[in-house]
């Protein structure tokens, strides 16, 4: 399901608290949430911003229960 050169965040629950943490992959900076919805909206929202990206959802296991991809805005200029 990887596209080559796209970015991938991925939604998971936090190990150590309540709530939920979201990471670009390959990014050791998790920004952390307190609700999976709010978690879910801060990957999407950044995964536009990218110019489009893949989001995947992970359990507590590290398993994707589901991944989508979120393509770039209508009107945005996309640089490679």
């Amino acid at each position: 399901m990887r596209k080559s050169g796209k970015q991938v965040y991925v939604v998971y629950p936090a190990a150590l608290f309540d709530g939920w943490e979201v990471v670009k992959e390959h990014d050791d900076s998790p920004v952390f949430f307190g609700a999976r919805e709010e978690a879910t909206s801060y990957a999407n929202a950044r995964a536009a911003m990218d110019g489009g990206a893949l989001v995947k959802l992970e359990n507590w296991f590290g398993d994707t229960e589901c991944a989508w991809e979120i393509l770039a805005p209508e009107g945005s200029v996309v640089t490679a």
